[in-house]
């Protein structure tokens, strides 16, 4: 059996095994998905975005509603966008310590309504409240998570007055998630033990549980920093989401995959001699994951990375044929596929669009 056709029948067995996520659910009390201060009007049709999640959500849903980026956006990210998104201005970001815009340059803009999309906490709450408050603009805040990401465009389009466009996009990301999660079920007792390489050297990582790492432990690997960051052993673990591992604590996990978003370091691992001590170097498992115009992985972490979860789908179950071989010609056709689907159905990119480099796995 040839590695595609390995490809489509392990997929296709396990997605009709499947019965419903129950591996990734949070026990116990969960925060709501969807918080509303202050009065919402039935069609709101100018909207301004708390960070970069809610840009990407919102840009998905509406993007004739979006006030602006809340970062500059660069040439790259711009040739993979709608001409509208395209076109938008940076108007800064609403956040505590990472605020760049004014009460004053906010009202100026007169938006509608903010959203926020993130963590649902008190810290959160608290902020929407007072902005709310402060301003008389309504505040929604969207619970961030991804295994939520079908319902996040479904309540969040139907408030926007824009369900209809919201439908594809929700079938999309639940039809991604359920993928993922087959995948899960395949691992049984021996999941990838993946790495999940950060900064220019490679040593920081994302800790078991944090959500930059959410994205590969809902497809079922195995963090190798799992263990490390309840322990904090051999780095500087286990406080916050991230932090900094020792060479040789690397060399100890010795992990089959190492993925990474930082623009070209898989290439510089590879080239590496220090780097090649490791199995993943070896074996050829080391995954750049395209960053333009937003990362597969996280940055931000909204629904660009169900981008990411049809990329590592295939690329686990092509690992999981050939844990020994580089990726394919055909494979990386695949992806190549899957992702224009993507960006055309989320971003509205335009036919012909060259790709950039970060676009793609291999760019």
């Amino acid at each position: 059996m040839q590695r595609r056709d390995f490809l489509h029948a392990t997929l296709a067995a396990a997605l009709a095994a499947y019965t419903a996520p129950a591996a990734w659910a949070r026990e116990s009390k969960r925060a709501p998905l969807f918080e509303i201060f202050g009065h919402l009007r039935s069609e709101p049709a100018r909207v301004f975005v708390a960070g970069p999640p809610a840009a990407v959500l919102v840009a998905a849903l509406a993007p004739e509603k979006l006030l602006g980026w809340p970062s500059r956006m660069s040439d790259q990210a711009r040739v993979m966008l709608s001409a509208p998104l395209a076109a938008l201005p940076t108007v800064g970001r609403l956040g505590g310590r990472g605020s760049s815009i004014s009460t004053e340059a906010l009202l100026a803009l007169r938006p509608d309504v903010i959203v926020d999309v993130g963590s649902i906490d008190d810290y959160y709450r608290s902020q929407a409240q007072r902005t709310a408050q402060q301003t008389g603009i309504p505040y929604i805040l969207v619970d961030g998570r991804l295994p939520e990401t079908a319902e996040q465009l479904r309540q969040l389009g139907a408030e926007l007055g824009v369900s209809e466009r919201a439908q594809p996009l929700a079938a999309y990301a639940q039809q991604t998630l359920q993928q993922a999660q087959a995948l899960r079920t395949q691992w049984q007792q021996q999941p990838p033990r993946v790495y999940l390489a950060r900064s220019a050297d490679g040593l920081e990582t994302g800790w078991q549980g944090s959500i930059n790492a959410e994205l590969l432990e809902y497809l079922g690997a195995q963090n190798v920093a799992a263990t490390h960051a309840q322990t904090g052993e051999g780095g500087t673990g286990p406080a916050g989401n991230v932090g900094r591992v020792s060479f040789e604590q690397l060399l100890a996990w010795n992990p089959d995959l190492i993925v990474t978003q930082e623009a070209g370091l898989a290439q510089r691992l590879r080239a590496t001699p220090l780097w090649r001590s490791i199995k993943a170097v070896q074996t050829g498992q080391v995954l750049q994951a395209p960053h333009v115009p937003f990362g597969w992985l996280d940055a931000p972490p909204g629904p660009n990375r169900l981008m990411g979860l049809r990329w590592l789908t295939l690329a686990l179950q092509d690992w999981r044929a050939s844990p020994s071989s580089a990726a394919s010609e055909t494979l990386q056709a695949q992806i190549e596929h899957e992702a224009q689907t993507f960006y055309q159905l989320f971003y509205g990119m335009r036919n012909g669009a060259q790709w950039p480099a970060g676009a793609l796995p291999w760019a």
